[in-house]
């Protein structure tokens, strides 16, 4: 029997998933940080956004393989979780969710297998150039892979502004004949061009909406420290002042109402019969 979730009931699924999420990456020894407006959400309210349900989770990019890897071979994440990636066929974007097969979800704008089940979404962390204007074109050029890709699973003629209603429509079709997998594809070459190992910086590429801003002296960014989130302790990277200060600027300051986005979104979970 299916039962519809509060928005209290949602973040408590994804807590769930997240804390299942860091035992299975403490007992493989793989790093994993809070980033984004989780990490946001911990320094500046301890806990979620009020007005907002994500989870966000970074790893380096070794580590984020890694986890692919151990759970295709030995399932390290309990029954009622799946990790979904395009690596593995399983997802069509450039990152991985763990999302919680018991429940079902509909987002209003999106359509498609981006938004089946609650999820908490895992980032990899790739290496960075240190020239600003090599940085400034790796934003653009993974900005542009995001916009083709967010547009394959757009509901034609629905956004949140009339601009988007209207552009939607023309603009959803040329993006459908390139595809999600050819996204993904481009966004892995883009990525692969500063590995990791041998950046001295790095960042979220893939999803870095900041641009710029995402950028970290990797030293600083594999150091850890250990925040507060929803009454329980999680890592941090070192320098989250100053990543959080790049994303947000002021970051302690709340945005107005009228930027206080939300996901739109009503979920179901599956309950055993009576």
């Amino acid at each position: 029997m299916k039962r519809q979730l509060s928005a209290d009931e949602i973040k408590q699924v994804e807590l769930e998933i997240l804390l299942a999420f860091k035992k299975a990456c403490l007992d493989n020894h793989l790093k994993f940080y809070l980033v984004g407006g989780t990490l946001l959400g911990a320094v500046r309210h301890k806990g979620f956004i009020p007005w907002d349900d994500d989870i966000d989770v970074g790893m380096p990019r070794p580590a984020y393989n890694k986890l692919i890897r151990l759970e295709r071979e030995k399932k390290i994440l309990p029954d009622h979780l799946k990790l979904i990636c395009h690596e593995n066929g399983t997802f069509q974007y450039p990152f991985m969710k763990i999302v919680d097969t018991r429940t079902t979800v509909d987002q209003k704008y999106l359509e498609g297998s981006v938004a089946e089940h609650l999820w908490i979404d895992v980032f990899p962390f790739d290496g960075m150039p240190e020239d600003d204007r090599e940085l400034a074109r790796l934003c653009k050029k993974a900005a542009a892979i995001r916009t083709v890709l967010g547009l394959n699973f757009s509901r034609a003629g629905q956004g949140k502004t009339f601009f988007r209603r209207m552009v939607k429509p023309v603009l959803t079709p040329i993006a459908r004949k390139i595809g999600p997998d050819r996204c993904c594809r481009a966004m892995d070459r883009l990525t692969a061009r500063y590995p990791f190992s041998v950046s001295r910086y790095c960042g979220g590429v893939v999803w870095g909406l900041y641009g710029p801003g995402e950028r970290m002296v990797k030293d600083e960014f594999m150091k850890s420290d250990t925040v507060t989130f929803e009454g329980h302790r999680f890592p941090a990277m070192s320098c989250w002042d100053s990543y959080l200060s790049g994303l947000y600027k002021n970051y302690m300051e709340l945005p107005p109402e009228d930027k206080r986005v939300t996901h739109e979104m009503t979920a179901w979970i599956e309950e055993p019969a009576e």
